[in-house]
């Protein structure tokens, strides 16, 4: 479906962040006086005031429900989970349902576009392919899931289209990309998917849209069992048929073609996403070595285990981003043999946290500080593991905000410690996203002006 389809249309934008602006901005682009109806699960007086033309606006479950009995087409914004109720009901109706990704696919502006999804590592994974294409001379634009709407990226704006894709975006995308990156599968977003089986077909989906796939070996079974005819081209990474590490020496296939080029990507997870970047790039016939050395100026991204700074010799990290216990694991291993203050929890999605537990107990922080919902759950869990081993590595205490969890942290935490925000949950609820919340870490801790 093209976005010149819809004049004729009663179409409806539900959801009015920074993706639902840009459809309506995109739509009004090709139709100025195209009626829009405009839902909003919760309207906050937010409305975007530049809309001209004809516009009715719903909130609300029971408005939204009795709105798109009229409507022909819903534009849906990622956090609007296609498994809800409304949109079911809407597709038994005939109503299509489409997204901002997919109508600026349908565009075609003859970029080379690159896809990069997976539970962990996609941002990271996605801004140091950017970063390579970059350093080489060639001309990339980064949009998708990192907070660049991708209806910013035109034809003339850029070659190479690299595009984050959650799993939200993932699961009904119907464009045709160049290349489809899988960098990790871990059991996360339950509740938007309702079963893990959705979660993974749906992140899977991006996979079956890709001319070329490059996969984590780690995933080739998830991917072989729920993906259909895989394409011609294929490429796995972190497998010793293709790009992968040896310690800090990076190989492709056989052939070593050099080091780790910088301390940030020589941490484990980030070998891994080098390792996908640099496959990317072997997919594109651009010589792995070559981007290898032009990934040496790659710092990572903020709020993924960024290095705050130190106070009274204290080091703060912010990991913000960590949603799920694995990128928890991930960034605890970064600082073992450190004493580390832990701060933990968030939203409870119910995902289970045995494995982070255990690390925990077994000695992987000195002390964990519990926030919200989730951190109840892990603070109860500790409780019992430990009661049942007689034994617990670690000191545990609740917190009732992030400026009780720092005020705690830094009381006792010891000179060349380490206090980590990895929350290992979402933030809703208490912040508007991950983002937020590393800034009021950052705030708390005295490191950065609210």
């Amino acid at each position: 479906m093209r976005a010149t389809d819809l004049g004729c249309g009663r179409v409806a934008i539900w959801g009015l962040g920074r993706e639902g602006r840009a459809a309506i901005s995109f739509l009004r682009k090709h139709h100025a006086n195209l009626p829009l109806l405009l839902l909003a699960d919760a309207m906050s007086g937010e409305a975007p005031e530049t809309v001209s033309g004809d516009v009715e606006y719903a909130s609300g479950a029971d408005e939204i429900e009795r709105a798109i009995e009229r409507v022909d087409v819903i534009v849906k914004s990622p956090g609007v989970s296609l498994y809800r109720r409304e949109i079911q009901s809407a597709r038994d109706k005939g109503v299509q349902i489409t997204s901002l990704l997919n109508l600026w696919f349908a565009e075609q502006f003859g970029l080379t576009t690159i896809c990069v999804t997976g539970t962990k590592g996609k941002s990271t994974t996605a801004s140091l392919i950017t970063h390579i294409f970059e350093r080489l001379g060639r001309k990339a634009a980064l949009a998708g899931n990192i907070g660049v709407p991708i209806t910013e990226i035109g034809g003339a704006t850029a070659e190479f289209a690299v595009i984050e894709v959650s799993s939200y975006q993932a699961a009904d995308f119907d464009g045709i990309c160049d290349v489809a990156v899988l960098t990790s599968l871990y059991p996360e977003h339950i509740d938007w998917h309702l079963t893990l089986e959705n979660y993974f077909r749906d992140k899977i989906n991006l996979l079956s849209r890709g001319k070329c796939q490059v996969i984590n070996r780690a995933a080739a079974a998830a991917v072989a069992r729920l993906a259909g005819e895989p394409p011609t081209r294929r490429h796995l990474f972190n497998d010793r048929s293709g790009l992968h590490f040896r310690g800090t020496r990076v190989f492709d296939g056989d052939r070593a073609i050099g080091e780790v080029p910088n301390p940030y990507l020589a941490r484990p997870h980030n070998r891994s996403n080098l390792s996908a970047a640099l496959a990317v790039m072997k997919s594109l016939g651009i010589d792995p070595k070559t981007a290898l050395d032009a990934s040496g100026g790659f710092r990572g991204l903020a709020h993924r285990q960024e290095e705050l700074g130190e106070l009274e010799g204290v080091l703060f990290v912010d990991d913000s981003i960590s949603t799920i216990p694995e990128s928890t694991l991930a960034a605890l291993a970064v600082y073992k043999g450190r004493d580390v203050t832990l701060i933990v929890g968030g939203y409870d999605r119910g995902i289970e946290y045995g494995k982070l537990v255990a690390a925990i107990l077994g000695g992987a922080a000195k002390t964990v500080i519990c926030l919200g919902n989730s951190g109840e759950r892990i603070y109860s869990l500790a409780g019992e593991l430990a009661s049942q081993r007689r034994y617990c590595a670690c000191n545990i205490h609740r917190a009732t905000s992030m400026e009780d969890a720092v005020l705690f942290a830094r009381r006792v935490t010891s000179p060349g410690g380490v206090v980590l925000l990895s929350p290992a949950a979402p933030s809703y609820g208490q912040y508007r996203d991950y983002v937020e919340r590393g800034h009021d870490f950052a705030a708390k801790a005295g490191l950065r002006t609210p």
